[in-house]
C-alpha cells in the first residue's frame, strides 16, 4: 500500500519519515543539556510543556557533528515509548511512494556495517531517498518521564557547543524560539500573540500571518506563462497541483535581481498561489503591541502595503497585507491578441 513520507535533507542526505509519525516541525530553538543521555542526544527543549529530547542524526549514524544553523528545524517524532525531535537541514516535501519504488536495504552499509536505522531506500524522480526505521531511532531513546524540564531560556551565554560560533542576533534568534514553542496554548502568556512566518525577499524581511501558509517548497521545474504580467514567475507542480508563483518583489519597491529558490505555499480566501522567496527565515510570536506604525519616511509601497513594522533580535520586519497587495496585482492571465 502506498504511503506518504515527508522528505527532509541533512547535511547533504536525503531522509523520509512516514508522515503518521510526525507529530509538528518547528524552527530549531535554543537546546539546554541533561546529563547521561545517549551522545547522539544534543540536547532538550521545552515543547508547550512537554520536554522533548533533539537527535542529531549524523551523530546517530555515527559521524562527526557539524554545528547548527538558523536555518535548520527540528521534526518531532513519537512512539508509544518515546518523543524524540531530530534536527533537519531541510524540509523537501511530503510525497506519496508508491511500494514499486522502495526497495529493502538489507545491505545497506551504514556506520555499524548494517542497516540500523534505515528501513528501505526510495527511487524518486529527483534521485535516491532513504527511508528511516523510526522505531529503531527511538529504540532507547530518553523518555519523558527521566527527563527534567530544561534550564530557563537565556540562562547561558551560548545556546550549547553544538551551534558552533553565533553573533549575539543569532543567540537570541535561538533564545527567542525557545521561549516561543515552550507556550502553553490558553496560558496567560501566549493571549493576543499571533504567529507570522518571515520571508526575505532581496535583503529585507517580511512577516506573514501564518494562518494564510498552508507549507513551505522549494521552487523547481518552473514552467513561464505567456500573456502575464511580469509579477507572475509561472506554474510549480506541487504533489500534482498546479501552483501560479506570484513574486510581490516589484510591488514592494525591493530589488527584484537574485535567485528566489523558496516559495510559500498561501490560500487568500479561495486562491491558492505560491509566493516566491529569497530565503523562508523564521515563525515569530508577535503581540499587537510589538508592531509598530511604517516610519513617515518609508517607500510609499511599504506603507500601503505594510500594515506595521516589528523588530526581532534587532531585525526590522515589514508585516505584509497580503489582500491588499493582491488586490493591486493582476493575477488573471491574459487572452492573446487574435
Amino acid at each position: 500500500m502506498d504511503q506518504p513520507y515527508l522528505i527532509f535533507g541533512h547535511r547533504g542526505a536525503r531522509f523520509g519519515l512516514e508522515v503518521r509519525s510526525v507529530r509538528e516541525m518547528v524552527w530549531l530553538p535554543e537546546l539546554s543539556p541533561i546529563e547521561e543521555l545517549p551522545a547522539y542526544i544534543v540536547g532538550v527543549f521545552n515543547l508547550r510543556g512537554r520536554v522533548v529530547p533533539v537527535m542529531d542524526l549524523g551523530l546517530r549514524f555515527g559521524r562527526a557533528h557539524e554545528p547548527f544553523l538558523t536555518s535548520d528545524r527540528i521534526i518531532v517524532i513519537d512512539s508509544e515509548e518515546a518523543r524524540v525531535g531530530i534536527v533537519a537541514s531541510e524540509l523537501y516535501e511530503v510525497s506519496t511512494i508508491p511500494e514499486a519504488a522502495i526497495d529493502a536495504v538489507d545491505s545497506y552499509q551504514g556506520a555499524g556495517g548494517h542497516a540500523q536505522f534505515v528501513s528501505a531506500e526510495a527511487r524518486l524522480d529527483d534521485g535516491l531517498v532513504m527511508l528511516l526505521d523510526v522505531a529503531a531511532l527511538l529504540r532507547n531513546a530518553p523518555s519523558e518521564d527521566t527527563l527534567s524540564f530544561p534550564a530557563p531560556s537565556g540562562s547561558s551565554e551560548a545556546p550549547l557547543p553544538w551551534f558552533g560560533k553565533l553573533s549575539a542576533e543569532e543567540a537570541e534568534l535561538f533564545r527567542s524560539r525557545a521561549r516561543n514553542v515552550a507556550q502553553v496554548e490558553g496560558s496567560g502568556e501566549r493571549v493576543g500573540l499571533e504567529a507570522f512566518a518571515v520571508i526575505r525577499l532581496a535583503g529585507e524581511l517580511f512577516g506573514l500571518a501564518l494562518k494564510l501558509v498552508r507549507e513551505f517548497a522549494h521552487a523547481r521545474n518552473i514552467t513561464p506563462l505567456p500573456c502575464c504580467p511580469a509579477h507572475i514567475v509561472g506554474n510549480m507542480n506541487l504533489r500534482g497541483d498546479i501552483l501560479t508563483l506570484v513574486d510581490i518583489r516589484s510591488a514592494l519597491a525591493v530589488a527584484t535581481d537574485g535567485a528566489l529558490n523558496e516559495v510559500m505555499v498561501v490560500r487568500v480566501d479561495e486562491l491558492l498561489f505560491g509566493l516566491p522567496a529569497t530565503e523562508i527565515v523564521d515563525v515569530v510570536y508577535l503581540a499587537p503591541s510589538d508592531i509598530a506604525a511604517v516610519p513617515v519616511g518609508s517607500d510609499p509601497a511599504a506603507k500601503a502595503y505594510c500594515k506595521g513594522v516589528a523588530s526581532v533580535a534587532g531585525q526590522a520586519i515589514g508585516m505584509l497585507d497580503l489582500e491588499r497587495l493582491l488586490a493591486s496585482l493582476e493575477l488573471r492571465v491574459a487572452e492573446p491578441a487574435p
